[in-house]
């Protein structure tokens, strides 16, 4: 029984690596063949078939799902580095640098970006949402930041949630405009006008928010 247990977490160990060198080849596939690119430009880029990647990840929607996951995890590490670096008192800021991650990642790599928010019609999955999972799963992000500030100032933090999807939502149309445009204006600008936008709205808001203690 413990030879098969161990074959079995072996084997299950080699799936991971492999789902992972899976995900990876897409990611290169996607930079030099471009959002659109099909599974068979994937699978050939990655050394395999169709039937492996279906395998690993059950249809198209389910790749685009895992890239999501892959591209989430680089997004968080750059928030979390931001954010250590911010004051948490400094919402405004905060909001700052979760645009500026944004708007990097999309003009470093928009052919990634396209992939991941772009999911192809009729093969969306229920993980990933409309938007291809990644705005939501930013405005999750945000939200929790903005609920930890609210709450250290003892202030009703019921509507963080919807703050930070707010602004990631801002940030992801103000994106898809910049990216659509070919970069024209400089990344600097467009975060000028995000940061006047988003810095009035908030320090209002902030101010109208109530202490929990007034609550009664």
């Amino acid at each position: 029984m413990a030879a098969a247990d161990g074959r079995d977490t072996r084997w299950g160990q080699h799936r991971t690596v492999r789902r992972a060198e899976l995900i990876e080849e897409t990611v290169r596939a996607v930079r030099l063949q471009g959002s659109e690119v099909g599974l068979d430009e994937i699978a050939a880029q990655a050394g395999t078939s169709k039937t492996v990647l279906y395998r690993h990840f059950g249809d198209r929607a389910g790749l685009n799902a895992a890239v999501v996951d892959r591209v989430h995890d680089y997004i968080h590490q750059a928030l979390e580095v931001s954010f250590d670096a911010t004051d948490t008192g400094d919402v405004v800021r905060l909001a700052h640098e979760a645009a500026e991650v944004y708007l990097s990642f999309v003009e470093r790599d928009p052919e990634i970006y396209r992939f991941v928010v772009d999911a192809p019609t009729g093969e969306v999955s229920a993980d990933t949402g409309c938007h291809g999972g990644l705005p939501g799963i930013m405005g999750d992000h945000i939200g929790q930041a903005l609920a930890r500030h609210l709450a250290g100032n003892g202030q009703d933090a019921s509507c963080a949630a919807t703050w930070g999807h707010g602004l990631v939502g801002f940030t992801h149309a103000v994106a898809d405009r910049w990216l659509a445009g070919g970069f024209v204006e400089p990344r600097e600008q467009i975060l000028g006008y995000i940061d006047a936008f988003a810095a009035a709205g908030l320090v209002a808001g902030l101010a109208a928010v109530p202490q929990l203690q007034e609550q009664r």
